[in-house]
């Protein structure tokens, strides 16, 4: 399947087949409902990095509705916040609405494996811009992971036609580019998390990008100072990234979580630090149940 192909016009049929995947999902897993999970759920996150090229920070709402433990579905818009740092652009702070997005969750926790995998789909909040490609954004992830006391080595594994970066995707190296890419890309991390204590974990990874066919980069200011114009010049240079990724993750109660993070890009030669702050708001729609993996 070519995703550079999506468009606006295909949205109704993606979206059809979206509402059958979760109508037939939920019918599935009916008879193992558990009600203790089944309700809306809120969330308020902040995200940032600095780095060789710029500063960012991305404020994300997000409402979903979890059917049971298993399967469930978000909303959410982000808003950005971008100071470029790029010789020949402007270094000051600038606001501009990204692509609200829509995605399925579905989660199969076993006592071999744990697995999740989501399907994003992202809708295009005007022609081009900063953080928007003007096409529909299409991801599909799937995370791995296998508790070993206090250690859980994980595997995520994605492909889609740009680079997402939703409250569920939000790894640190998401989180250091300061545009949009458009075209087939293939994405691979693995890594594990180390429990130091209650409410205290700290992680690495090890990630990659691969794209394929063509590559576009819609950037905050292209050099030629247009807004939105596509840079294509070495695209597939710039989305074929290797690197590494380091993060601690704090959370001391369950509506709160805070995990300042770093990158490097070994393609690029580029470090970022990160930070995520986000607030879990689902108390406000249901009573306290035992938490989701």
């Amino acid at each position: 399947m070519d995703f550079r192909n999506v468009s606006q016009s295909r949205l109704p049929i993606l979206s059809a087949i979206f509402v059958l995947i979760v109508l037939g999902a939920t019918g599935l897993w009916a008879q193992t409902t558990d009600v203790n999970y089944k309700g809306f759920t809120a969330y308020e996150e902040a995200r940032a990095s600095t780095g060789d090229s710029g500063q960012f920070v991305v404020l994300d709402t997000n409402i979903g509705y979890d059917f049971n433990k298993h399967v469930g579905m978000d909303v959410g818009i982000p808003v950005y916040f971008v100071r470029p740092t790029l010789p020949g652009q402007t270094h000051q702070w600038d606001n501009e609405l990204g692509d609200p997005y829509l995605d399925l969750r579905l989660t199969a926790d076993n006592p071999v494996v744990n697995y999740s995998t989501a399907i994003t789909v992202s809708i295009p909040a005007r022609e081009t811009g900063a953080f928007s490609t003007g096409r529909a954004g299409i991801n599909w992830f799937n995370h791995f992971d296998r508790p070993i006391y206090r250690f859980t080595p994980f595997v995520n594994a994605g492909i889609g036609n740009g680079i997402l970066d939703t409250r569920l995707l939000s790894q640190p190296f998401r989180l250091t580019q300061l545009f949009k890419t458009l075209g087939f890309i293939a994405d691979l991390e693995g890594g594990a998390d180390f429990t130091v204590m209650r409410g205290v974990k700290v992680g690495g990874s090890y990630y990659a990008l691969e794209p394929s066919g063509p590559q576009k980069i819609y950037g905050k200011r292209p050099p030629n100072n247009v807004q939105g114009v596509p840079l294509t010049p070495d695209a597939s240079l710039v989305t074929h990234d290797r690197g590494y990724s380091a993060w601690l993750r704090i959370q001391p109660s369950r509506f709160f979580y805070l995990e300042p993070g770093y990158s490097h890009s070994i393609k690029l030669d580029q470090d970022a630090a990160t930070v995520t702050v986000g607030l879990d708001l689902t108390s406000l729609f249901r009573r306290p149940t035992a938490r989701r993996h």
